[in-house]
Order: structure tokens, then sequence, then C-alpha cells
């Protein structure tokens, strides 16, 4: 409805209302893999002008992605996975990372609050990419994690060993090495090398004891098998459900106008958006565990010392820390375990004729509608 003396939109606040949980009902109807996809398709559509001018800026990332010369020549294939040469790579500049990352993986990027730091994963040999990683202030609280490590609220908090673990929250292969070949565990592996460790530490002054993730499948995930890593269970799965940001920021605007005192202590609170979804849910009488999803994250924790358990603890100090063999060894240890076992994957694929040689790259989804990325994306989330 427009103000007829100014021409400008008024609020409607009942037609708006419907608007908000009308989006609401959408979303809770979505499986994980297609919510998963729905927000990578609102992040590279929601500015449809700016992420077009980003693809022209970076558009030569997609052939710096490796691949194999020739994924159906057996031959060829294995001698290149023989010889090749995984390091990891500070991200000097995160606009570069940050597209690279939108491009090839299936889940939308957010940046956490805190401490973030990100690296990419390239091959010494031809200085192709072969995944991304970032990592960022760890959760203040995981159950399961925090069980397993026996954590108290001081020892998080008062002595600050916290800030001695992180959390990785893109742990990302490209295509078509992490299908073909477990470039993902390839990854998951190298989120613990002595680069990132060295990182962490040069930034923050705290020595990186361990480091936690989340999967998107529960526990049956990349993390699995891998010798850096301990599957510890699943999340509690109650998390609240967004609306898009269309939707969120009309509200949002709406409370700012309406209830400025309420909007400022959400934006200053721990978690903004979600504070200021919950004020807006009041003022609409929404009950907001209506508006949950159940998906069940995998959790999983790679400890990095014979005594990290007991360090986080503050149970021992800093200098009595004694790192295990596997994470001295480094990335030597990373290669001798995955080589292999890339290997075997990319023989059975082959013989069985179930390669998939594609480059999964995003750019496409770009102008594209729901129900078209839908139809040709779906079956690769989580791939």
């Amino acid at each position: 409805m427009k103000n007829k003396f100014f021409d400008v939109e008024e609020f409607d606040f009942e037609v708006e209302k419907q608007r908000f949980i009308d989006n609401l009902d959408f979303l809770k109807t979505l499986s994980v893999q297609e919510s998963t996809l729905y927000k990578k398709w609102q992040e590279l559509n929601k500015d449809l002008y700016n992420t077009q001018q980003k693809l022209g800026r970076y558009e030569d990332l997609y052939d710096k992605v490796w691949r194999p010369t020739d994924i159906n020549n057996k031959k060829l294939t294995i001698s290149e996975i023989e010889n090749l040469e995984p390091y990891v790579q500070l991200a000097i500049v995160p606009a570069t990372w940050t597209f690279l990352r939108t491009m090839i993986s299936s889940m939308e990027f957010s940046s956490n609050p805190g401490r973030n730091i990100k690296f990419y994963v390239k091959d010494k040999v031809t200085e192709k990419y072969l995944g991304v990683i970032s990592i960022a202030s760890d959760v203040t609280s995981i159950k399961v994690r925090d069980d397993y490590i026996k954590w108290t609220k001081d020892n998080k908090f008062v002595d600050h060993k916290l800030n001695h673990t992180c959390i990785g929250t893109s742990i990302v292969p490209t295509q078509p090495l992490g299908f073909n070949f477990l470039g993902g565990k390839l990854i998951s592996a190298l989120v613990t090398s002595s680069t990132i460790r060295d990182k962490w530490y040069e930034n923050y002054g705290d020595v990186l004891v361990g480091v936690t993730t989340t999967s998107l499948y529960g526990v049956h995930s990349q993390y699995n098998g891998i010798p850096h890593w301990k599957t510890l269970g699943e999340s509690a799965g109650k998390i609240s459900i967004k609306p898009d940001d269309e939707v969120y920021f009309t509200w949002a605007k709406w409370l700012k106008e309406n209830h400025f005192d309420e909007y400022k202590k959400a934006q200053d609170a721990t978690g903004p958006k979600q504070n200021t979804i919950n004020r807006i849910f009041r003022h609409l009488g929404v009950k907001p565990k209506k508006y949950e999803h159940g998906f069940k994250r995998g959790v999983f924790f790679a400890n990095m010392y014979e005594n990290g358990l007991e360090y986080l603890r503050n149970e021992v100090d800093e200098k009595d820390l004694v790192m295990k063999p596997k994470f001295v060894n480094d990335v030597d240890y990373i290669m001798n375990w995955w080589k292999p076992k890339a290997i075997r994957r990319y023989i059975k694929l082959y013989d069985n004729n179930n390669l998939k040689p594609e480059t999964l790259y995003y750019s496409d989804v770009i102008g594209k509608n729901w129900e078209e990325t839908k139809q040709q994306y779906l079956g690769e989330v989580g791939r």
C-alpha cells in the first residue's frame, strides 16, 4: 500500500506478518539437503548484480581448480595422485578465498564472530586448488564435546581454555578430488597441520590443542575413519529456522523503527540476528518452538596432544604438553595415510564405472530460479 501524499510503500502489519509466517512454513517443509541447497541458492541470488560482478572479477578461479589430466586414464591418474603434493597456504586476500569457497561448497558461507583464519589447500606440483579451510573461535557449548573433555564453565571462561581450541567452519575439497579421491578426508586431516597450528599461535598467542567440527548429516560424514578425528556423537538438533534475508530485514527495520530499545538490545547481544528474530516472534505472537528443525549434526574433535584433555581441564601446564606422534609427523603422516586410500577409492569407482569427473562449481546457479536449481543440484549436496 502506498502513502497517497509521499508515494512510498506503507508497512501493512498483517500482510507482512502472513508473509513472514508463510516463509517459515515453507522453510520448515525442506529436508536437510533441500535446506542446504536453498540457502546456497539464496546466497548466490539475493544480490544478483554484485554476485555477477564478482563472477567476472574471479573468472580465472575455475581454471585453477585441480583436475586429473584424464580421469579415465587409469595409469596416468594413479600416477598424478601419487605425485600430488598438498600444502596449506594462508589466504592473504579474504575476498578471493570467500568467492572460491562460495563456488565449490554446497553450504552457504557466513563468517563466525571472533577469531577467524582462512587457508587454501593447494598442490605444489601444479599450484591448483585442492580445497579450502577456515577456522574460528570455538562454539562455547556443545554437550557431547564438553562431556568428552569433561569441561566446566570455569575451564572454558575463567581459565580461558576455550581459546586453545577452535572450530573448523569450512573444510571443503574441490571436485572432482572430493568424490573420486576422498578429498574431503585429505582436507579434514590437514586442518590439524602445523601451518594452521602455528598461525593460530602467531595470531592469538594461544597453543592450539584441539579442533571441533560438525557435519551436515549426523555422525556419517567425511570425518569417519580419519585417525586425527574422534566421533563424539550428535548435536541436540533443535536449531531455530531463520527466515529469508528479505523477510528478516523487513521486520528488523520495523522493530528498529517501532521498538528501538528492543532492537538495540538485540543487536548488542551475542547472536544479534537470532536475538532480533526472537523479539519479532514475540511481537507477532509466534511460538519459536514451532519453527525449529530437527537436523542433527555429527560432532567431531581432534585432540592433538597426549595430555590435551587434561590441559583443557587446567590439570597440566602448557610446558608439559606432549604432542601425539601423528601430529608431530604432520603432512608426511597424512600423505602416507591418505594416498593409498585415495587410489583404492579411485580404482573401485573406475572399475564400477561410477566416476564423477565434473568440476562442481556453482556459478551457473546465478540467475536460476529455485526449482531449476533444485532439479540440477539437489543430488550434488554433500558430494
